[in-house]
């Protein structure tokens, strides 16, 4: 798989949202490559720091709502 496609997938890989063979392929590139490893890295962090932070913030109900009703759309 080529730079661009496992960074097309990243966010997708991250939420485990890939099939179990896709995921592999990925997973695989993002242990050798120098380039894009940095940017798993980075994105992972992110997420991370986002679940801290929904542990210590909580959203106002009328805002949890709206964003579940707009999903739903989707």
């Amino acid at each position: 798989m080529r730079c661009d496609e496992v960074v097309l997938l990243l966010w997708e890989y991250l939420d485990e949202e890939l099939g179990p063979e896709e995921a592999e392929v990925v997973g695989a590139h993002l242990r050798r490559c120098g380039r894009c490893h940095p940017a798993y890295c980075c994105d992972r962090a992110f997420l991370e720091l986002l679940a801290r932070q929904r542990a210590r913030c909580v959203a106002p109900p009328v805002l949890t709502a709206a964003v579940r009703a707009r999903l739903r759309l989707y």
